[in-house]
Order: C-alpha cells, then structure tokens, then sequence
C-alpha cells in the first residue's frame, strides 16, 4: 500500500492515534454497562456477559472480513465504509428492545469496530522502518486511550443518562470521526490485484508460511484473553458487596491505563532490540496482576483491584507491541492481511476470556476470575519459554 502522502507528520500521526483511539471505543463501552443492562433485561451476571463476548467476536469477523481489503482498494473508503455500519449499530443499540435484540446489535457493532485495524497498518506503511516501533506505540496508545474513555466515560455517563444515552452519544462521536477520516486521512491505492475470495484466502498461505506470524498471534491472543476475563467481570463482581461499586465508579477503574498509554510509546522504541524480553515481561506482569486479585480481591479494599488493573493494561501492553511489531515486519507488501490474522486471533482470545471470566466471577468470585486469568496467562509464558529452548 502506497499513499500519495510521502511522508508521515507528527501531525498525521497524532490525528491516526486519536482516530484509533475514538475507534476503538465503540467495542468498549458496553464492559463498564454490563450490571445496569443485566438490570434493564433481567439476566443473569454470566448472561450478560454474552454482550462483551458477541462484541469482541464481531470484531474478529470484521477483522477477518474487512481489513485484508486494506491491501486491496483505498483504506480511507474502507473505513468511512465500516463507520456508517457502525453508527447505525450504536442507533440499534441504545434502541434495543429486547436483550436478543441488543445481542444482534452488540455482534454488528463489533463487526463494524476495525477502523483502528485499518489505520495501524497504513501507519506503518506511511512510517521509515527506523520509525515503525515508535509510530505503532502511539497508535496502541491511541487504542488504548480509547479503551480508557470506553470504559470510564460510559460508567459515568451511564450512571447519569443510561446505558442507552451513553450508546446514543457514541453514535454522535462516530459522526465526528467520519469527518476527520473524510477531511484528512490520505488517500491510498493497492499494489493487490487479487480478488476479494484470493485475498481471504491469502490470509491462511500468511499463517502458513510464517511460524512467527502464528506464534505471536496465539501468545497475544492468551494474553490479551487474560485482560478481558478481568474487564469481562470486573464490573460485575465490584457492584456486589463487599464494595458495592455503581457502574460510575468502577468505570473509573478505566483510568489504570493512563500508565500503560504514557509508556507505550517508549516501550515500542525497544521492540526491535528487546522484543523477546519486553514480552516475557509483559506476561509476567498480567501473573502478577491475578496473584494480587486473588490474595487481596475478596477482601474489599480498592486500591489492590487499581494496582492489578494497571498491572494487567501494562501487561497486555507491553506483549502486544512486541508480537506486533515482530508481525508487521514479516512483509511489507501484507502488512494489513499480517495484521488481520494477527488480530482475528488476538480478539478470539479476548472473546473466549469474556466467556470464560463472567462464568468463573459468578460461580468462584474474586479468586475464580484470578485463577482463570492466570491459567491464560501462564499458557502464554509456557509457549514463549517453548519458543526460547528451540
């Protein structure tokens, strides 16, 4: 992919992390909601947590769906494309009349997420190879600032306006977005003449012919599986006694990744000298976070749960920039096909910790969402000590 822009500004590339960032969150806001949608529909914790599981499985459809034509027509159309289609999800959503309803809503607004996916490679593409780490570090800090105001703004604004406000105000923020897309993102064309069907298809010849490419993307998907059984839970488990937190309040919790965004930046600087160690660190820092919650996360005291959140974006973090710059390397010409089949498998995982965490929090608590955090978690470090001794 070439753009008729030669070079990447910081001005373009702040504009990409914040695009990313506004993105990103529409996948986000319902986690913080779950507790107050379980009220409106009277379903059970683990039922609700179907919401936050269908959503992040959209994702990896629209990821696998959508994102390899990133290499094939113009990546601006594409996403001005997914946005219409995400607008009317969040529409569909803050009207949802039934729970069956607002699930259809969740996986279409999941499906219609991936803008994010489609600039992170045009970035890259746009950026000297010098630059590549550095740039993508921003771009994460830009999904994951998104991630913050996903998760805090909609606590908060939830507690105020509803959950369907706060989906309807998302709808408003799609429209902003478009225009920025529309106004300054650089129009592109593809070196890809294949055709749609051979571009899928080119997806499974990536896998295969590079090991790195499914390694990485198999250990990123444990780990970030690992954040979500917290995330998936976490709102659930804190509205009970002994903390008895509103939706508001545990939305705040979301401001645990100021620290991961403020180092992602220099974290991806390192990527190219010290990727293999920055991921070994990452997934024992997310360890860390789940032997926390579960030693100190019945026992009602706040700031444990806030040092293990911060422990667990920086974590997250830090192992996928490592695997992803490593990915995007692999070949310049596939950058948004490498990227695809790293993310379809990163938000699988992310999905089946959705699942797995709401399950363990209602029946174990607490030490049942660390115990099945850490499982995650420990698979991952085992696969990068495998990959280490070969």
């Amino acid at each position: 992919m070439h753009a008729h822009s030669p070079t990447l500004t910081k001005g373009l590339t702040l504009l990409l992390a914040i695009c990313c960032g506004f993105s990103v969150a529409t996948i986000y806001y319902n986690q913080a909601m779950l507790p107050l949608i379980a009220n409106t529909f009277e379903v059970s914790t683990a039922h609700v947590g179907q919401i936050a599981m269908l959503t992040q499985i959209g994702y990896a459809c629209g990821l696998l769906l959508f994102v390899p034509l990133g290499d094939r027509i113009s990546r601006r159309t594409l996403i001005l494309a997914v946005l219409c289609i995400n607008f009317i999800s969040l529409l569909a959503s803050a009207t949802a009349p039934s729970y069956a309803w607002l699930l259809i809503a969740s996986l279409l607004l999941g499906l219609s997420g991936i803008s994010a996916q489609v600039i992170i490679p045009a970035a890259s593409d746009l950026s000297a190879p010098e630059q590549k780490g550095a740039v993508l570090g921003l771009m994460v800090s830009g999904l994951s600032a998104g991630g913050l105001l996903a998760r805090t703004v909609s606590g908060v604004v939830s507690g105020w306006l509803g959950w369907r406000g706060m989906f309807a105000m998302a709808a408003a923020l799609d429209v902003v977005l478009f225009l920025a897309i529309l106004t300054r993102m650089p129009v592109s064309i593809s070196t890809s003449k294949l055709a749609y069907g051979a571009l899928l298809k080119s997806l499974w010849g990536l896998a295969r012919q590079y090991p790195t490419l499914r390694q990485s993307a198999i250990k990123g998907a444990l780990v970030f599986g690992a954040l979500n059984v917290f995330w998936g839970s976490m709102a659930a488990l804190l509205a009970l006694p002994p903390y008895g937190f509103s939706s508001a309040q545990a939305g705040l919790l979301g401001l645990s990744a100021i620290v991961g965004i403020l180092c992602a930046s220099t974290i991806g600087q390192q990527t190219r000298r010290h990727g293999r160690l920055l991921e070994r660190v990452g997934i024992t820092t997310v360890l860390v976070a789940f032997i926390l919650i579960y030693t100190l996360g019945p026992q009602g005291w706040w700031w444990p749960i806030l040092i293990a959140a911060t422990f667990l974006d920086l974590g997250n973090r830090t192992n996928q920039l490592a695997n992803q710059t490593r990915v995007l390397a692999l070949e310049p010409s596939a950058t948004s096909r490498l990227n695809t089949v790293f993310m379809v498998v990163y938000f699988i995982g992310g999905a089946l910790g959705s699942a797995a965490g709401a399950l363990a929090s209602e029946l174990y608590g607490w030490q049942g969402q660390a115990l099945t955090g850490a499982a995650f978690a420990g698979i991952a470090l085992l696969l990068t000590a495998f990959r280490a001794s070969e």
